[in-house]
């Protein structure tokens, strides 16, 4: 494997001189050290029953006044644990807390949160687990605030390139008979993005940085209430073990249909880690854009409109039931009898990195519904454009008016499990769509000359192999 990867440390060390940027690095372990709820499956019951592979957080920043980001093995957090690691970075200084972004892996074994998806231990927890919860929710905090400050105290001048290759291991899990929603497994047709965007930052010959991404959930593990990093995390270790010195982030596209597959223990998680990786080393061989300095910060605030929601009558018939819709609906009762009234849209802050006309990096609040990339890949330059999902605060799902209209899990049910009083409004996928296209500006809008995406859908030859 690491023969495989090599090239990325031959391209490096061969590359012509580049304009220099500042850019810092640091890790920082962030595994439980004692059973705590994790996060991602409705089904589990009781505290974690140990730990397979260690969780980490890795810090990437870049330029004078740095944009940092975060890359943390967790499988969500609110906008309000966010809004906290900024406030404490606010408190210890070193650099202007609204330019970070942390955004989760989305690995399904990793530790709950103090308010994340709260209907899934909401109800369900004991006292102590809730205390085990908010004691690593609090540490989580301060040492993705120390791994921050530590990234931006690391800053040495270095150079930026950038490539885009593939990875083949998602599917989309959404299946569906006579246009309704039935469970998850693999669509063979339905979309995907298998696009594999990579940044590098080298200095003296040598890597420092690796940044990756894919639209994939972190899930090839399975359910068992152990703590991991499933594929992200894997590849990650893979990209550092085949540098040395080297610090590799991984972050998740618009892959909250998507799932790994195939799926259901370690070694797939191996597999599919090991994959991403070799894909990076690929990417890393080719030819590579270089970054002429440290990018432009933008950003911009939306709210996302919920669909109708109900009166207290509808709250008060479903709160008779003992399952997670009773108690959904028992924590709507308690937020009416609290604040009057129930929100009717969920506020959504998007940023976007841009490197002058040469690439457009995009954060997305949440669990993005793939249609969001392959509507954004077609309407924009494909061939400049980097979109991430769970970054600053995971609110929900974020589905796309088709998944809307065919219903199921991620427009539906997973609602409750984030306490929303509704689904989304349609009007949602035009608004996110225009934003983004908004923030980033015309010239990063596709152009004749721009050829059509070719990794929105699983190859043919690929589909065998991921059945099994």
């Amino acid at each position: 494997m690491h023969r495989m990867l090599l090239p990325l440390l031959l391209l490096i060390g061969s590359s012509t001189a580049r304009a220099a940027v500042p850019v810092g690095v640091a890790k920082i372990d962030v595994t439980p050290s004692r059973p705590v709820l994790l996060a991602g499956y409705g089904h589990r019951v009781g505290e974690s029953l140990g730990t397979d592979v260690g969780l980490s957080a890795r810090a990437l920043a870049i330029g004078d006044d740095p944009v940092v980001l975060v890359a943390v093995e967790n499988c969500g957090m609110p906008a309000e644990f966010v809004a906290e690691v900024r406030r404490r970075v606010a408190e210890r200084g070193g650099f202007d807390p609204s330019r970070l972004t942390v955004s989760c892996t989305h690995t399904h074994n990793s530790p709950t949160l103090e308010g994340y998806a709260p209907l899934i231990w909401g109800g369900r927890d004991t006292p102590e687990e809730r205390e085990h919860t908010a004691a690593y929710t609090r540490e989580l905090a301060g040492k993705i605030v120390d791994v921050a400050l530590a990234a931006v105290a690391d800053r040495k001048p270095a150079e930026l390139s950038w490539g885009q290759g593939r990875a083949t291991f998602g599917g989309n899990r959404r299946v569906m008979k006579d246009g309704q929603w039935k469970g998850f497994g693999f669509a063979e047709k339905a979309p995907v993005d298998h696009s594999l965007p990579a940044l590098f930052a080298h200095r003296d010959g040598r890597v420092v940085a690796v940044w990756a991404n894919y639209a994939c959930h972190c899930t090839s593990a399975g359910s068992e209430n152990r703590v991991g990093g499933d594929w992200a995390g894997f590849a990650a270790t893979e990209l550092e073990q085949a540098n040395p010195g080297a610090t590799a982030l991984v972050t998740i596209g618009c892959g909250a249909d998507v799932g790994p597959q195939p799926t259901g223990n370690l070694d797939l998680s191996r597999r599919h880690g090991r994959a991403f990786a070799e894909a990076v080393g690929r990417i890393a061989g080719s030819k590579l854009t270089p970054l002429k300095g440290a990018p432009e910060l933008i950003r911009k605030e939306i709210e996302l409109p919920l669909a109708t929601v109900p009166g207290r009558e509808h709250w008060e018939q479903e709160a008779k039931r003992t399952d997670f819709q009773g108690r959904h609906a028992q924590r709507m009762l308690r937020q009416l009898d609290r604040d009057g009234k129930l929100p009717t849209a969920v506020p959504y802050p998007i940023t976007a990195w841009r490197f002058g006309d040469d690439l457009a990096i995009i954060f997305l609040p949440g669990e993005v519904t793939v249609d969001y990339a392959v509507r954004l890949k077609r309407e924009m330059d494909w061939t400049r454009l980097w979109i991430n999902g769970w970054s600053n605060g995971v609110p929900g799902y974020i589905p796309s008016r088709r998944i809307l209209a065919e219903g199921g899990y991620e427009p539906d049910f997973s609602q409750i499990y984030y306490a929303w009083p509704a689904k989304y409004d349609p009007a949602v996928e035009d608004l996110l769509v225009s934003t983004v296209e908004a923030l980033v500006g015309e010239p990063f809008r596709r152009k004749a000359d721009v050829p059509e995406p070719d990794f929105l859908s699983v190859p043919e030859a690929l589909i065998p192999s991921m059945r099994k």
